[in-house]
């Protein structure tokens, strides 16, 4: 890995060619990277969530609708 100067980061968070990266900002951009990827999962499993939910109320929608019905 090279080693990159913290003060040359840019403010999309990347960081640049310029100096050296020391351990600390090294272990920064590691947990950055593994928050990014948690946070990818939680969206994909909050839309996941969201689409049982629709699901879920649609079927008791029509259920609810059958009782009527009966």
């Amino acid at each position: 890995m090279a080693r990159r100067n913290p003060s040359s980061m840019s403010e999309d968070g990347q960081v640049s060619e310029a100096g050296p990266i020391t351990p600390a900002l090294a272990e920064s951009l590691e947990r950055t990277e593994m928050l990014r990827e948690q946070l990818k999962t939680s969206e994909r499993l909050n839309e996941y969530y969201n689409e049982v939910v629709a699901e879920l109320r649609a079927s008791l929608d029509k259920f609810e609708e059958g009782e009527q019905a009966s």
